[in-house]
């Protein structure tokens, strides 16, 4: 399905336009970026090559993944341009909330499109229906919303909306190739104000301000409560209001209460605070660019001590920030039964908000979305919800819900008295369903090619469970690897549970995906540990030598060994990766040999295999400069694409653009490598480069002399061994040095490195 999609238009080069045009460029289609011409302008694309201009800048970590994205990505304005639109399978309009402007618009678009080519507006106010008015049949049949969330790369969620007229085929394609191209979670909402997200987001927002002010709660408190036991963004709700921008939020809330009929719960919540409008009058504005100027306000003193404040809501006057002391702020993220208990402001303050929010995403299905987990899962990706609000109600009881919310006199709704004091979310015979909007318990449908742990924990699908590592059977003779350790360190008790996995899974003809859940997929040595005993050198060498030996063993082991990674890995986690047969990444990966930071070489086979695959990409000439150049500089990733770039993958590793999608990828990957195993190649001798120019001076010269010498070990043929033991002797040198201890002691009381 996603092949229909090859080439995609977007009209509106702003923030949100120009992000959705990269993220597909991402995703590998051909895409084609428009705007209006400025007024006076010599560059009549000037305003969309600006935009693909700062993405650029911003390199990796910007609305580029790599070089190659960017390249795919051409401009042009509407003027003169519109006839680039003429091929594209798909045209996404991304410009000002005006309804006769879109509609001007879209009649130009179709004088151009190719018949079957589908168009979507990114609108979040205009329903569809309303946008369709007097537009051809043949548009409104290609016609859908691709409401996304900012930025476009990073946030998962994409809610779309179809018409009545609107082809099935047409929503397939666009919802197939975000899926899986473009990394998106997507969701199907009725054509409602506000869709799904926003609808129950922005009554959240007001509700919890709201409630603040009625209640006396100082800011504090209330994003204590909000951030801390209800698991909502950890910016807390004024916070958050802080960043969307005080004075943009009024026109929000007009705009979606505007569209909602009086008796809509969210009535009451739509006018705008006399502390709002007074802080408006004022400037406080919240976060905009460096000036932080809103509930809260950071300053300096004339020594440059970073000072916070907050705001009091009764007089607009500032203060310093006071943490809170509320009892009832201290639980736990998802301990609402015990904040609802709580007797203190606190816990009323969060009945309160609770009360309205959570009856008020019932009643939310079936009339805009068809299925509980649709709410659930388009909070918890567009609002960072901890929760979505289903699970919240599970997690305070539905019965002891609906009782209070009686004893207050407080509205119930259908969804929740069809529940009849169930469980929400339920778990039977392995299989995990949910109540509908009639009461009635039904599966919850994974999509295919979508896998996770929690899926292999319900099937009790794990072969080998200890307290380090847990093996899963992926089926078709493939397992999964999950490391168990505080920040998936690599401490030897795991590197021993490593290679007896191994060992067990050559025995039994068991492919291995290497595969950890949450934001860190390994860590690498611990550091705390390796501070302690670093006196002891002959534990050290062992450490190290035996790493070395696990990590040799997995590249060369008789069954395909594939990594997996999401999120952050450093150090000893690149390391293991680096001797995997093949790795399949997350899109969204950040990697680095960042030992330099910490005084010392990577050491477990990093420096190897990083030549080796600098080698493979830019030849024998070139591989100890680029080599050297990326470990000297502890250069980390921005994405898995520039990973690839860095050198850390192969041109040959796959890369998953959806989160969800990756341990299927990798078993996948796993498969094929048993039909075309991984053989690794006889090194021959590296180049010589001219010696590069070092630090003067200092614990930084050595790292990178250390550095660069122990790459001369590859100067001649076959030797892999030979820079192991270059490895193994150059670290041990290194980490004897009082310098660099003190640079690991720097790491873990900072976070941050220290050149000494």
């Amino acid at each position: 399905m996603t092949q229909d999609i090859k080439k995609v238009g977007v009209i509106g080069a702003g923030v949100m336009g120009a992000g959705i045009a990269a993220q597909a460029a991402n995703g590998g289609a051909e895409v084609v970026l428009l705007d209006i011409v400025p007024d006076g302008a010599t560059d009549r694309n000037a305003i969309a090559q600006g935009a693909v201009e700062r993405f650029i800048k911003a390199g990796a970590n910007g609305g580029f993944m790599g070089q190659e994205a960017a390249k795919r990505l051409s401009v042009g304005n509407i003027e003169d341009d519109l006839n680039l639109l003429s091929d594209c399978d798909w045209i996404v309009e991304v410009i000002v909330e005006k309804l006769d402007i879109k509609q001007d618009l879209f009649q130009k678009i179709e004088t151009v499109r190719k018949d079957g080519s589908v168009v979507s507006s990114n609108t979040s106010t205009i329903p569809l229906a309303t946008l369709m008015q007097g537009m051809p049949q043949r548009l409104r049949e290609d016609f859908i919303v691709t409401h996304y969330f900012n930025p476009p790369r990073h946030m998962r969620l994409l809610e779309i909306v179809k018409g009545d007229e609107t082809k099935q085929s047409a929503v397939d394609r666009v919802a197939s190739f975000n899926d899986i191209q473009m990394g998106k979670t997507v969701i199907h909402c009725a054509d409602r104000p506000g869709f799904i997200a926003n609808r129950l987001g922005v009554f959240w927002m007001q509700a919890a301000v709201y409630e603040a002010v009625r209640n006396g709660l100082s800011i504090e408190d209330a994003d204590a409560i909000m951030s801390g036991p209800c698991g909502y963004p950890s910016t807390g709700i004024f916070g958050l209001w802080d960043l969307c921008g005080i004075n943009l939020m009024p026109d929000v809330t007009a705009s979606l209460g505007g569209l909602l009929p009086e008796t809509d719960a969210f009535a009451p919540y739509r006018d705008v605070l006399p502390q709002i409008v007074g802080m408006v009058e004022r400037g406080y504005h919240g976060r905009k660019g460096r000036v932080y100027q809103g509930f809260y306000r950071l300053s300096r003193t004339d020594d440059g001590k970073k000072i916070k404040e907050t705001i009091n809501l009764q007089n607009l006057e500032y203060r310093n920030f006071e943490k809170s002391e509320l009892a009832s702020a201290q639980l736990k993220k998802g301990q609402l039964a015990e904040l609802l208990a709580s007797p203190d402001k606190g816990g009323v303050y969060g009945w309160k908000v609770l009360s309205q929010v959570l009856n008020y995403a019932t009643t939310l299905v079936p009339d805009v979305a068809g299925e509980i987990t649709s709410v659930d899962q388009a909070m918890k990706l567009g609002y960072n919800w901890q929760f979505g609000p289903f699970e919240m109600i599970d997690l305070i009881g539905t019965k002891e819900f609906v009782a209070r919310l009686d004893a207050d006199g407080l509205s119930v709704s259908d969804f929740l008295r069809n529940a009849d004091g169930r469980q929400i979310y339920i778990e039977e015979n392995g299989v995990e369903k949910c109540l509908n909007a009639k009461g009635q318990y039904v599966e919850i449908a994974r999509p295919d090619g979508v896998l996770t742990l929690a899926d292999l924990k319900r099937r009790k699908a794990c072969v080998i469970e200890s307290e380090t590592a847990n093996v899963w059977d992926l089926g078709d003779d493939v397992w999964a690897l999950e490391f168990r350790t505080k920040m998936n360190t690599l401490p030897k008790e795991l590197l021993e549970n490593i290679d007896h996995i191994r060992e067990r899974a050559e025995a039994e003809n068991k492919a291995l995906v290497l595969y950890n859940e949450g934001p860190l997929f390994a860590a690498g040595a611990n550091l705390a540990d390796l501070i302690e005993k670093v006196e002891d050198q002959t534990y050290v060498r062992d450490y190290i030598a035996y790493g070395q030996q696990v990590f040799m063993r997995l590249k060369y082991a008789s069954i395909p060994v594939v990594g997996a990674p999401a999120g952050r890995a450093f150090g000893g986690g690149v390391e293991i990766l680096m001797h995997c047969h093949a790795v399949q990444a997350h899109s969204e990966l950040y990697i680095g040999l960042v030992e330099n930071n910490v005084g010392i070489i990577p050491a477990w086979g990093g420096t190897k295999e990083l030549l080796v695959r600098s080698q493979e990409m830019l030849g024998s000439d070139k591989a100890i400069e680029n080599a050297y150049r990326v470990i000297s500089g502890a250069m980390v990733s921005g994405s898995a694409m520039h990973a690839k770039e860095l050198g850390y993958l192969r041109s040959t590793d796959g890369v998953t653009m959806n989160r969800d999608r990756l341990l299927m990828d990798a078993k996948k990957r796993a498969l094929a490598l048993k039909e075309t195993p991984f053989k690794p190649k006889t090194l021959s001798a590296l180049s010589p480069v001219a010696e590069p120019s070092f630090s003067e001076g200092g614990h930084q010269e050595l790292v990178e002399r250390t550095t660069y010498e122990t790459m001369l070990a590859a100067l001649s043929d076959d030797w892999e061994k030979s820079l192991l033991a270059a490895e193994l002797e150059n670290v041990l040198i290194l980490c004897a040095k009082p310098a660099a201890i003190e640079r690991m002691q720097h790491m873990l009381k900072t976070g941050k490195p220290l050149k000494n």
